[in-house]
């Protein structure tokens, strides 16, 4: 595919789209003297969710194991993670994966965003397996099951903060999704169920978005056996990041000199899986999502 030519119908498209329905909202101004606890929401299927074993962690890097052990004081998570549910922030740890034994991106946020913030706080709300355009925004901007599931999940979350004392800012959304896009019949609309998705909820959190709230993407494999259209949907996410200076796509397949290189399971030994990431990996990619969602 002409990548300059599929640009130039999709945002005519997306702009088509838009008008169907009035999704402004006022912007509210970062107030200078004002104190914000940022907010952080991670969401996404499998490799938001984390796939990553703790074991192999500990095994290949001991040391990085023992650095990313303890509790992040600094940054506090609730979720609602492939049904497993914490009402409650806790501070970060491994294990707030798929099950105990697994980690996800929240770890290498944590880490990047304790080292700007005094105190701050990840909202996780992923589902394994999930289509954007079947379970969460398709392409005219319906929502389904999951976005109406999780969207009020994330809110009471802000709720719960403000209740508690705190002042909310919802400074970034990290989106890993696509994978259950990239196949015949999806994968041609993904770039306008992308652009729903995040004005949905840049609309429905306005109540805590002050001055933006960055868009943060990521590529899906291009390695994998799963993905047949992963080229497809990966040029959606860079065409949608153009379009808004706080969207922003990370590219994970070494594509480029800003690229990072993310490595199945299957290829690094961590088992017979080639459709998430492994440990050392699932680190790289929360770091380099930390990166822009402090932007």
């Amino acid at each position: 595919m002409n990548k300059k030519l599929s640009f130039l119908f999709l945002i005519p498209a997306l702009l088509l789209s838009a008008c169907a329905e009035n999704f402004d909202y006022e912007v509210k101004p970062v107030e200078p003297e004002t104190h914000y606890d940022n907010v952080y929401i991670i969401m996404g299927q499998s490799n938001a969710t984390g796939v990553a074993p703790v074991s192999f962690l500990e095994t290949k890097s001991p040391t990085t194991y023992l650095k990313y052990s303890t509790n992040f004081n600094k940054v506090e998570i609730s979720y609602d993670v492939d049904q497993r549910i914490e009402s409650n922030f806790v501070p970060v740890r491994l294990g707030f994966g798929a099950n105990e034994e697994y980690f996800g991106p929240e770890i290498g946020i944590s880490e990047v965003i304790s080292e700007v913030d005094e105190k701050s706080y990840i909202i996780k709300a992923t589902w394994s397996g999930s289509c954007l355009q079947s379970q969460y925004v398709d392409k005219n901007g319906n929502t389904y099951e999951l976005y109406d599931r999780f969207v009020p999940f994330i809110k009471d979350q802000l709720k719960k903060l403000k209740k508690n004392g705190k002042n909310p800012r919802v400074k970034g959304l990290f989106w890993m999704q696509g994978e259950a896009d990239s196949f015949d019949g999806l994968c041609d609309t993904y770039g306008e169920a992308t652009q729903w998705f995040v004005k949905r909820m840049r609309k429905n959190l306005n109540d805590y978005v002050y001055g933006y709230m960055n868009f943060v993407d990521a590529y899906i494999s291009t390695k994998s056996i799963h993905w047949p259209h992963a080229d497809q949907v990966n040029l959606y996410k860079d065409e949608f990041a153009a379009l808004d200076e706080h969207n922003y796509c990370i590219h994970t397949n070494g594509e480029d000199d800003n690229a990072i290189d993310l490595v199945l399971k299957v290829d690094s030994g961590e088992g017979n899986d080639a459709a998430h990431y492994d440990s050392l990996s699932m680190l790289s990619l929360g770091k380099e999502a930390g990166k822009y969602l402090i932007k």
